[in-house]
């Protein structure tokens, strides 16, 4: 009965991630914000001391480490660490979960545009492709955090940050993903 009850209360936290943002607006600074971490890496020039072409996995390591915050994927987690410095609870644990929503519409926002453009640029069979990816990927997202959350049984507000942290993560990676499939249209 317990088991039955926790996967009722994982179904209910992940169906409740989501209205999250239809409670509340996208915020334009947030947008605004991640927007210029983006551009930021975007534009960054390359040309970091010490990175190497030696193919070593030393070499790959330290080369990645040196890379990493030049990278887009280093824009994610920066919307909920603005955030988490605009009041007194946003440190704590509830406090960075609201944070995580909130970046997690802002990652959903820029995906369901970026998808929006990749589907009006595409060719007719490409977008059947693309159509079959993003549900696939809804999938397997959806089953990736319920899984990942329920490793904790005891605490339901652990439970929640997994499942944001998770859902941030992985909406976050497919933007980037869709982000490169439409500049590589254009």
């Amino acid at each position: 009965m317990k088991s039955v009850l926790i996967l009722v209360g994982f179904g209910l936290l992940f169906a409740a991630l989501p209205p999250a943002m239809a409670k509340e607006k996208v915020r334009t600074s947030d947008k605004a914000a991640l927007a210029e971490c983006l551009k930021y890496v975007g534009e960054f020039p390359g040309n970091v001391p010490g990175v190497s072409d030696t193919p070593t996995p030393a070499i790959h390591i330290n080369n990645v480490t040196k890379l990493a915050g030049h990278e887009p994927a280093s824009c994610i987690n920066y919307v909920t660490e603005l955030c988490s410095f605009e009041s007194d609870d946003g440190q704590s644990q509830l406090g960075l979960i609201d944070c995580a929503n909130r970046e997690v519409g802002v990652w959903e926002d820029r995906l369901n545009t970026t998808y929006k453009a990749l589907m009006a640029k595409a060719a007719p069979k490409a977008r059947e492709g693309y159509r079959k990816m993003q549900r696939a990927w809804i999938a397997y997202r959806d089953a990736r955090c319920v899984a990942e959350a329920s490793a904790e049984t005891t605490n339901t507000d652990r439970q929640s940050n997994i499942m944001v942290s998770c859902a941030l993560d992985a909406t976050a990676r497919q933007a980037l993903i869709l982000d490169d499939e439409l500049s590589d249209l254009k």
